[in-house]
């Protein structure tokens, strides 16, 4: 990608041939790999439906030696060892496939295996308890469900924003909308967050010095463990006026 936005004054033409090699040469494994993958698993599929389950075992192994993080062989190789009765091998390959994005691993797990373990990130569903926010002296909390599938911002985590913003000198002049994405809470209770929106970087710096100052966060709780989350985050459209 940023290979081709060089131009010609900036590199020289015998550097824009090796460039090109090297981008033909990488593309070329990239395509290879790819088609590799797709006969692994065809192949994988095809042996697990015929319930030949070591040549499944054999074909999602390969897979993930060429791609580590390939979700969809990670979690066959689960249910392939899960139908070999290897029931520990099953859960460890589930357990890696939710830890790097395969969500519906989750119900797998809980199923076969328990609970989910070490893993540092979580979507919103499958926590416990959400992240918190100090109010009043005590905590509360900062994203609240709406039901099984709908979260929102805690309107108290709303009004408590408004109250400091106001309280600023620095964000008296700002009449400007804009919008504060809460990304995560750490597990050592730091909040994440953007500023999106036409005003000016001191503004950006002034609001997010409050958000990460004027209170306290406490991170999400999945199995008595401190644990972040994943996703898209929750955006918030604020005007201080």
């Amino acid at each position: 990608g940023p290979l081709l936005a060089l131009t010609g004054d900036v590199v020289p033409n015998y550097m824009k041939s090796i460039l090109l090699t090297l981008i033909l040469i990488v593309t070329q494994t990239s395509l290879a790999q790819k088609s590799e993958i797709e006969q692994l698993m065809l192949e994988g599929n095809q042996a697990f439906n015929n319930s030949d389950f070591d040549t499944a075992r054999e074909k999602y192994s390969l897979i993930i030696k060429i791609d580590s993080l390939n979700k969809d062989a990670t979690f066959n190789l689960g249910a392939t060892f899960l139908n070999l009765g290897q029931n520990d091998k099953a859960c460890e390959q589930f357990q890696k496939a939710y830890s790097i994005g395969d969500i519906g691993a989750f119900d797998v797990i809980t199923q076969y295996c328990g609970v989910i373990k070490n893993v540092d990130k979580m979507i919103p569903n499958h926590v416990d308890e959400l992240p918190k926010f100090k109010y009043n002296g005590k905590f509360v909390g900062l994203i609240l469900r709406k039901n099984k599938y709908q979260k929102e911002i805690n309107p108290l985590f709303i009004d408590f924003l408004k109250t400091e913003f106001k309280k600023s000198k620095d964000l008296k002049k700002l009449k400007d909308k804009f919008y504060i994405r809460l990304k995560n809470v750490t597990k050592e209770g730091e909040l994440v967050a953007e500023i999106k929106g036409d005003i000016k970087n001191k503004y950006k710096e002034k609001i997010l010095e409050i958000l990460k100052n004027n209170t306290e966060y406490y991170p999400a709780i999945y199995n008595g463990e401190k644990v972040e989350l994943t996703g898209g985050g929750f955006t918030l459209p604020v005007s201080v006026q």
